[in-house]
């Protein structure tokens, strides 16, 4: 008996809540795929947009994975060992991920002006492009139109301020012509999907290796294992930021190609660091309290999961922040046109929402060192921030699902998040009931075991 105390096993208590918990899951996901299938025959093209987002909502999460698990190896930390076998669920979940993603790219000429036979064979131009992508092009340009609008300058009397303007022929070309360039140097759909095939083969490649690499110290308690992640931590680091960045610059900002912003590769990696540290606070608590986690996981190590996630909300809030301040403070239309579709047509009130229940709240909220050591509190401040997370890539993609920015929830848009979001859990789910909950092989888990506040 005291050596099942010495050593437990860690695992999900089988016919428990949590051996159920996948099932839970697959019911949101079956929920949402109905859902989805229901909004692909009434409009297939707001179907596309909402897909996106479900599917960027689920990989922010396996990206914050990655990051959360390779930093502990990189920092060789030990505060972190009894909570990182979560995260590792999720990066074994990754070749679902690449699953969902194939509706996206099957769906790019519905998505992306810059996509489809006319672009990809470098003949199009604003005589030639497909009809979508003119109709986006409008868009785009009337939003540059509005940013150059001053209503004070000469010649502006009798005109509406509030009046949308209209593209000029010579806006239009010009924006053709940028479109072209980009086009014929990186946004084309051969490119892209090839490097897509590169992005997800290193993530699966960075997933599952250090997954297998940390359950097959499980079981055989190799040090070397410990070293050889710690020596393919900074490697593997710049690989994961690298891709990722590029990804956002193709899926993402080539929603509005002729926008430009080196900073939004950051901007992603911030919200992905938020929504995984909040998952796996809400994940570490709830097995906590069901008694699946033992003695592994105490009240320190979730008071520095704590400030860890109250840190990086406080960087998400910065880094968005920069970016907006950046380009005001240029006053290029061509730039200003992102913040312009995201403060027309309601979406100014999501915009708020992100402003203050994304941070200003939450910051004095979970200001104090009380609340991040009340798990009640804890764990639902988790939750919320999990939401805002989902509002953030939702303001990301949908403002480009209609031609004119108007802010709407519509049904296929949850049904696409709870989908994607429910596949990736579900899978995560699963293999989490076949594993110990923590990595009983990992070297420094006695001194996590015991590991302590100083201050």
């Amino acid at each position: 008996m005291s050596a099942a105390k010495e050593s437990p096993s860690y695992r999900i208590t089988p016919g428990g809540l949590w051996a159920n918990a996948w099932k839970v899951t697959l019911t949101v996901t079956l929920v949402g795929g109905v859902g989805c299938l229901v909004g692909y025959m009434a409009d297939p093209h707001r179907f596309a947009f909402s897909y996106l987002t479900g599917v960027l909502t689920a990989l922010t999460l396996f990206f914050g994975a990655i990051f959360l698990v390779v930093i502990q190896h990189l920092s060789s930390a030990y505060w972190g060992v009894t909570t990182r076998r979560i995260p590792e669920f999720l990066l074994a979940a990754v070749p679902m991920l690449a699953l969902l993603f194939v509706p996206v790219a099957l769906n790019m000429d519905a998505l992306y002006e810059w996509s489809g036979p006319a672009h990809d064979a470098g003949e199009a131009s604003p005589e030639q492009g497909a009809p979508h992508a003119d109709a986006h092009a409008a868009g785009v340009v009337e939003g540059v139109a509005h940013a150059q609008a001053l209503p004070d300058e000469p010649g502006s009397a009798g005109v509406d301020p509030d009046a949308e303007p209209q593209p000029t022929d010579m806006e239009l070309a010009l924006h053709h012509e940028l479109l072209e360039h980009k086009s014929a140097h990186w946004l084309n759909s051969p490119a892209v999907l090839i490097r897509t095939v590169v992005y997800f083969a290193i993530w699966i490649l960075i997933g599952l290796g250090y997954f297998f690499m940390s359950t097959k110290q499980d079981k055989s308690r190799d040090r070397k294992l410990t070293v050889k992640m710690q020596q393919l931590a900074p490697i593997t680091f710049i690989a994961f930021g690298s891709t990722m960045t590029f990804f956002g610059f193709d899926w993402v900002m080539g929603l509005e190609p002729n926008w430009y912003s080196t900073i939004f590769g950051v901007y992603l990696f911030a919200g992905s660091a938020v929504a995984i540290l909040a998952l796996v606070i809400v994940l570490a608590v709830s097995l906590m309290r069901s008694g699946q986690l033992g003695d592994a996981v105490n009240m320190e190590h979730l008071h520095d999961l704590a400030k860890f996630f109250f840190g990086f909300f406080c960087f998400w809030a910065y880094i968005g922040f920069s970016q907006w301040m950046l380009i005001w403070y240029a006053g290029i239309p061509e730039e200003a046109t992102y913040f312009h579709r995201r403060w027309a047509g309601g979406w100014q009130v999501v915009g708020y929402l992100l402003i203050f229940g994304h941070f200003a709240v939450p910051f004095l909220f979970f200001m104090s060192r009380e609340i991040k050591r009340r798990l009640n509190l804890l764990r639902l401040t988790a939750v919320w921030m999990l939401v805002m997370h989902v509002v953030d890539v939702y303001w990301l993609v949908m403002p480009y699902a209609t031609r004119e920015p108007h802010f709407s929830v519509q049904y296929v848009d949850v049904s696409a998040i709870l989908f994607a979001v429910g596949a990736f859990l579900t899978t995560a789910f699963v293999i989490m009931k076949r594993y110990p909950l923590i990595p009983v092989g990992d070297p420094r888990l006695p001194r996590s075991l015991h590991f302590h506040q100083t201050q």
